[in-house]
C-alpha cells in the first residue's frame, strides 16, 4: 500500500508539473500576441507580419520607377510638353496619342518622360498612381514659384475613334519627386479637351475647350473657372449679362499670363451656318431649292484680356482688346509658349472647305512672337551669328575679352551704385551683383548639342507642334502634317535660342509615322526631287558659262555699294550721336533708330514707361551696365510708396536684384523692335556696337553707348 501511495504521489506531481508548464507556455504565447484594444485570442496570425506585408504592397503601389532611356519617347501627337518651373534644365512630356496601323487605330499614352537639356538625356517615370491615358489635356505651372505642374481633362477614345470619353479629373505633379496627386474639390469643371490653362498668382485659370460624344457631334465651350491653389477650391465665373463682352466658345487658342490675369488670342470652333445649295448657285432657274444648314469652320482672330478680381473672383471680367498689330496669316493648330511676357508660335494650318467632300489645307512653317503688353506680332527669322568688334578689347566671343569686359562691367556697376547710394544717403554694403547673363553660355559649352551646327532653315510645315520654353531656349517637339487622306506624325525635336536666333539645332529626328494609309507615295516624291536636282545642275552649268563676265560687273558693283554704304554709315553715325542725347521714345530705343513708323506698335495696352531702352547690338549685360543707375533709382523711388518698415528692411542686395530684374524685363519688352532695327542697320553696313567707357563721358555707363 505504501508503495502504491508513493507511485500515486509521483504521478500526481508529474501531472501538476506538466500542467504548470503548459499554462506558462500558453501565457507566454498570449503575452507575445497581446496588442492594445485587441481582446480576441482566436486569431493566431502574426499582426506585425500582416502589417508589414500591407506596407510593402502599398510602397510597391506608390513606387515611382525611374529608367534612363536609350532612345527618345515613342512618337505621339497632342501630348503635353512643359518646362520645369524651377529647374532650368528639365522638360516634361506626358500623354498623347498615335493613330496608325491597317486599318488604323488609336493608341493613347499616360507615360511621363523628363528631358535633361544639358545632358541631352531622356528618363521615364512610371507609377500606378499616374493619370489614365489621354490626349488633348491642358497643363500649366503655378504662379507662386513652386515646383508643381497642374493638369486637367483630356480625352480618350475607342481604337477606331467611334466613341469618345472626356476626363474631368484634376492632377498635381510634384516636379521634384515626379509624384502625381489627384486633387478632389467641389465645383470641378465638366469633362473636356482642347481647353487651355494658365496662371495668375495663386490661381489656375481654365477656359473653353470642346466635348465630343462621337466623331460627328462636337460642342464647343466658353466657360471660365478659377482654381485657388491655397484653398483647393474651384470658382465658376459667370458671364456678364451681355455676351458681347465675353469671348465666344472655342478650343485650340493661346492663353498667356498677364500682370492683371491672362490674355487670350485666336482659337477654332465650328458654327451653324446656312449655305445655298450648290445646284442653286450653278443654275438661276431653280429658285426654290432652299438652303441647307451645316457646321462651318470658324477661325478666331480676336484678343481678350481677363482681369482677375483677387478679393471676389466671381467678379473677374473680360475686356476685348483691339485687333493685334501685324497679325500673321489666319491659322489654327498653334498654341503659343510663354517667354518673358511674350508668346512664341510656330507653324499652323488653314483649311478651306469647298464642299462636304473637298478640303484644301495650307500648312505653315514660320515663327512669330506676340508681345502681350503691346498687342502686336513680330515675325522671327533665323540669321547667321556675327562677331561684333568692340573698342574695349577683342572680338566678341574671346574668352579673355569676356573676362576683361566682365571686370570692367563690375567696376562700372559699383561706381554707379556708389553714386546712387550717396544721393539716397544709404550706407554701402558689400553684396555681389546678380550678373548671371553669361550662365547660359557656360552651360551650353557643356551640352553635347553645343557643337551641332545650327541650320538657318526652320522645320518643315506642320500644326499642333508642342512648344516649351526653358530659359531663353524654345524647344519644338513633334507635330502633324496631312497630305490628302494621309496623316504624318513627326518624330523629331528641335531647339532655338530666342535671344540669338542664330539657327535651329536638331536634337533628334527619326522616321515619321504615317497614319490613314499604308504608306505615302514616296517614289513620286523621289522622282520629283531627282527632276529638281537635274534642273539645278543645268542652271549651275549656265551660271558657270556667264560667271567670267559677271565677275567683272560684280566687282564694280561691290566697290560702288561699299562707297554708298560708307556715306550712309557716316551720316548714320552723326545722326546717332545727336540722338543719344535726345529723349528716348517709349516705343523705340532712339528717335532716329526707329524712323520707320511701321516698327512702332499701333496699339499699346500698357502705360508707357520712361525707363531707358536698349540700343541695337547691345547685349543684356551691356544694357544693364549702361542703365543700372536709372533702374536702381527707380527701385528706390518705388520703395517710398511702400510702408516704412518694408522700405527700411530692404537691403542693398535686394535693390540691386530688383533693378536687374526690371532691366531684364525692359530689355525683352522691346526685343523685337531692337532686332528689327539691327536688321535695318546691317543692310546699311552697320554691324557693331561700341561701348564708350572711361574718358568718353563722365559717369561712363550713364551716358549711353553710341553706334557706328
Amino acid at each position: 500500500m505504501a508503495k502504491d501511495k508513493k507511485a500515486k504521489a509521483a504521478e500526481k506531481k508529474a501531472r501538476s508539473a506538466a500542467k504548470t508548464s503548459k499554462k506558462a507556455a500558453k501565457k507566454e504565447k498570449k503575452v507575445s500576441k497581446k496588442r492594445p484594444n485587441d481582446d480576441s485570442d482566436s486569431d493566431d496570425q502574426d499582426i506585425d507580419a500582416i502589417l508589414e506585408e500591407y506596407k510593402q504592397k502599398q510602397a510597391q503601389h506608390m513606387a515611382i520607377q525611374e529608367a534612363i532611356c536609350d532612345q527618345p519617347p515613342p512618337v505621339r501627337a497632342n501630348s503635353l510638353f512643359m518646362p520645369h518651373p524651377t529647374n532650368a534644365r528639365e522638360l516634361f512630356l506626358f500623354g498623347g496619342e498615335i493613330f496608325t496601323g491597317t486599318p488604323p487605330v488609336a493608341k493613347f499614352y499616360n507615360d511621363l518622360y523628363v528631358y535633361h537639356t544639358e545632358r541631352n538625356e531622356w528618363r521615364s517615370y512610371m507609377s500606378s498612381n499616374s493619370p489614365m491615358p489621354r490626349s488633348g489635356a491642358a497643363m500649366t505651372m503655378g504662379g507662386q514659384g513652386k515646383p508643381e505642374l497642374w493638369l486637367f481633362g483630356g480625352e480618350f477614345s475607342s481604337p477606331k475613334q467611334g466613341i469618345f470619353y472626356h476626363y474631368a479629373d484634376f492632377w498635381k505633379l510634384d516636379c521634384s519627386t515626379r509624384e502625381w496627386m489627384k486633387i478632389e474639390g467641389k465645383g470641378t469643371p465638366s469633362g473636356r479637351s482642347g481647353h487651355r490653362m494658365t496662371y495668375w498668382k495663386n490661381y489656375i485659370i481654365l477656359f473653353g475647350g470642346f466635348q465630343a460624344t462621337s466623331n460627328i457631334t462636337t460642342k464647343y465651350l466658353n466657360d471660365l473657372y478659377l482654381f485657388d491653389t491655397n484653398t483647393h477650391t474651384w470658382t465658376a465665373v459667370p458671364p456678364p449679362a451681355s455676351y458681347l463682352a465675353y469671348p465666344a466658345a472655342r478650343s485650340s487658342f493661346s492663353f498667356l499670363p498677364h500682370d492683371h490675369g491672362a490674355v487670350l488670342f485666336g482659337g477654332y470652333s465650328r458654327v451653324k451656318a446656312s449655305q445655298q445649295n450648290q445646284q442653286q448657285q450653278q443654275s438661276h432657274k431653280k429658285k426654290n431649292l432652299g438652303q441647307k444648314i451645316k457646321d462651318m469652320p470658324h477661325y478666331h482672330t480676336d484678343s481678350w484680356l481677363l482681369r482677375i478680381n483677387a478679393n471676389e473672383p466671381k467678379l473677374s471680367r473680360w475686356e476685348k482688346r483691339k485687333k493685334p498689330g501685324n497679325m500673321p496669316a489666319t491659322r489654327v493648330g498653334i498654341t503659343m509658349a510663354h517667354h518673358r511676357g511674350r508668346g512664341v508660335m510656330f507653324g499652323g494650318v488653314y483649311d478651306v472647305e469647298d464642299s462636304d467632300e473637298a478640303l484644301e489645307s495650307r500648312f505653315f512653317d514660320d515663327m512669330w512672337v506676340y508681345a502681350v503688353g503691346q498687342n502686336r506680332f513680330w515675325e522671327v527669322k533665323m540669321r547667321k551669328a556675327k562677331k561684333i568688334a568692340r573698342k574695349d578689347g577683342g572680338a566678341d566671343g574671346g574668352a579673355v575679352g569676356r573676362r576683361d569686359r566682365g571686370k570692367q562691367d563690375e567696376l562700372e556697376l559699383l561706381k554707379n551704385l556708389a553714386l546712387l547710394e550717396n544721393k539716397a544717403g544709404i550706407e554701402p554694403q558689400d553684396a555681389p551683383l546678380p550678373m548671371e547673363v553669361d550662365k547660359d553660355q557656360e552651360d551650353d559649352e557643356k551640352n553635347p548639342l553645343a557643337k551641332v551646327e545650327p541650320s538657318l532653315t526652320l522645320p518643315a510645315p506642320r500644326f499642333n507642334c508642342a512648344l516649351a520654353v526653358q530659359g531663353d531656349w524654345l524647344y519644338m517637339y513633334g507635330g502633324t502634317f496631312e497630305k490628302g487622306d494621309v496623316e504624318v506624325t513627326f518624330d523629331e525635336m528641335y531647339r532655338v535660342n530666342l535671344d540669338k536666333l542664330d539657327g535651329v539645332v536638331q536634337i533628334f529626328k527619326r522616321e515619321s509615322v504615317v497614319g490613314g494609309e499604308d504608306e505615302m507615295d514616296q517614289d513620286e516624291d523621289e522622282d520629283e526631287d531627282d527632276e529638281d536636282d537635274s534642273e539645278m545642275d543645268e542652271d549651275d552649268e549656265d551660271e558657270e558659262e556667264g560667271s567670267e563676265d559677271e565677275e567683272k560687273r560684280a566687282k564694280a558693283e561691290e566697290i560702288k555699294r561699299k562707297q554708298e554704304e560708307g556715306r550712309k554709315a557716316k551720316a548714320l553715325r552723326k545722326e546717332s550721336q545727336s540722338a543719344a542725347e535726345a529723349p528716348l521714345s517709349p516705343l523705340s530705343p532712339t528717335a532716329s533708330a526707329f524712323s520707320d513708323t511701321s516698327l512702332v506698335p499701333t496699339e499699346v495696352t500698357e502705360p508707357e514707361s520712361t525707363l531707358p531702352l536698349p540700343l541695337p547690338f547691345e547685349s543684356l549685360r551691356e544694357f544693364f551696365v549702361r542703365t543700372s543707375e536709372a533702374f536702381q533709382a527707380e527701385v528706390v523711388e518705388n520703395l517710398k510708396s511702400k510702408p516704412t518698415s518694408v522700405a527700411e528692411a530692404t537691403t542693398i542686395k535686394e535693390i540691386r536684384k530688383e533693378a536687374f530684374e526690371m532691366a531684364e524685363r525692359r530689355w525683352w519688352d522691346v526685343r523685337e523692335e531692337v532686332r528689327a532695327e539691327e536688321q535695318r542697320l546691317e543692310e546699311l553696313g552697320v554691324t557693331e556696337s561700341v561701348i564708350m567707357t572711361g574718358g568718353d563721358k563722365e559717369g561712363g555707363g550713364s551716358g549711353g553707348p553710341r553706334r557706328r
